[in-house]
């Protein structure tokens, strides 16, 4: 192209609806259109010139480094743009230097990402609610059978302790509202009790009513034994209006699945009339 033909060439590029910014082999800003500028809130002349070491803005460093999707703090937070091409121009078609230049081409994807992200908390939302118990935040029963099934076969893996405590609280039944919306706070008391005294490896999980299920890495019976005696004399002075809190402990042997794990522990629990 003519370089009298230079400036047609400038309005051409200021008019394309993407955001244009154009590179030297520096590595340095050579021009921006103005559509980018109102983008990022900045003026031409603050942009011209900066390179991946002399931008302080992380979404300009970011352009710089060639990166595909990038998130633009530059004086508009939560702006997302994302580079859909990249061309390359002899200057001498602008101007009487003599290099070579890139034309990268982006486009704004601010909604596209929020959309996603807003798919992902749902995603994330749906999941936690299939796989925890509503009421009381702890694993659902489901969630748990596949965390056991996970920690059975790491133990049988690397012969690593692993025991289970099955509890069950013994209410007396309700009738009216009053004494339900009761219960239901004194199960979410034992639930944040039982959150309270394990440890970050352990996992609590609810079954259904009053059951719970603790799950104790690298924990040996005895050791089981003491936490449940701890938590006994805690719940003892929360679950006031239980008529008996049981208990079924099992460690996990060599030869073991899931259901011969659990079934020993359930074995443990006296039956209460």
């Amino acid at each position: 192209m003519p370089a009298s033909n230079a400036p047609l060439c400038l309005k051409l590029l200021e008019a394309n609806p993407s955001f244009i910014i154009v590179v030297d082999q520096r590595q340095s800003i050579y021009w921006v259109n103005q559509s980018f500028c109102d983008f990022l809130g900045m003026e031409k002349k603050q942009l011209m010139g900066l390179n991946a070491v002399t931008a302080t803005e992380p979404g300009i460093k970011k352009i710089l480094n060639n990166a595909i999707r990038i998130e633009v703090f530059a004086g508009i937070l939560d702006k997302w743009i994302e580079l859909i091409d990249v061309l390359t121009i002899d200057d001498s078609e602008l101007s009487s230097s003599k290099q070579t230049l890139s034309v990268y081409y982006y486009q704004d994807v601010t909604q596209l990402v929020r959309v996603e992200k807003q798919l992902l908390q749902l995603e994330n939302t749906l999941s936690r609610k299939t796989s925890h118990d509503s009421m009381t935040g702890m694993l659902s029963h489901h969630s748990m059978l596949q965390t056991l099934n996970s920690e059975v076969s790491r133990s049988r893996r690397y012969n690593n302790p692993l025991s289970l405590v099955l509890m069950s609280v013994d209410y007396l039944s309700c009738s009216d509202t009053k004494a339900k919306e009761k219960v239901e706070q004194i199960r979410l008391m034992i639930s944040q009790l039982l959150k309270d005294q394990m440890r970050w490896a352990d996992i609590v999980g609810h079954l259904r009513g009053f059951d719970f299920v603790l799950l104790l890495p690298e924990t040996v019976y005895e050791s089981a034994e003491v936490l449940i005696r701890k938590i006994n004399d805690r719940l003892q002075n929360v679950a006031i209006d239980a008529r008996h809190i049981s208990y079924g402990i099992s460690q996990w042997q060599k030869g073991d699945d899931v259901k011969m794990f659990l079934e020993r522990a359930a074995r443990q629990l006296p039956s209460h009339s």
